[in-house]
């Protein structure tokens, strides 16, 4: 930009009827004036591949659209899964060990056992939920890194 601007400001001289040699140092003086002319141009440059990129992200969000409300649906059912054991399964369990006259203390361990096992199972269930989402984000980062490369190299060229 700071190029274009200084051939316009030469040749807007040069049509004065100004020595081409004066007319670019005139334009070179200019130019030394007009900092923020060039600082505008290089913002300018920056906020365009900063949209190109937040453009292509979003494009990259709504291709893998599907993927992360699968992996969204998925933690919400998990979450739904171990509210209903705690608040109604493991009564229902509880009143079916009493009502069978099951010692308590071997109930009590029973049940120990039982919340503990569910537990661990549901902790596996989560940490695989989350490790795909992860790997998802992971995909859309790292597509989007490759596409913002491409952006720079196609402003830096």
């Amino acid at each position: 930009m700071d190029d274009d601007l200084q051939t316009m400001i030469t040749q807007i001289v040069s049509d004065h009827n100004v020595d081409s040699d004066d007319a670019e140092k005139i334009a070179s003086a200019i130019m030394l004036r007009l900092p923020g002319a060039s600082k505008l141009a290089d913002m300018k440059a920056r906020l365009e591949i900063l949209f190109q990129y937040e453009r292509n992200y979003l494009e990259l969000v709504k291709e893998f659209k599907e993927e992360i409300k699968f992996a969204g649906s998925i933690q919400e059912d998990l979450r739904k899964e171990r509210a209903k054991f705690f608040s109604d399964t493991l009564k229902e369990v509880s009143s079916t060990l009493k009502e069978s006259q099951v010692e308590p203390g071997v109930a009590a361990a029973w049940l120990k056992d039982l919340v503990g096992s569910y537990t661990k199972s549901l902790d596996l269930s989560s940490g695989l939920i989350e490790e795909q989402a992860i790997d998802t984000i992971g995909k859309i980062r790292d597509d989007a890194r490759g596409v913002a490369k491409g952006i720079e190299a196609a402003a830096n060229s």
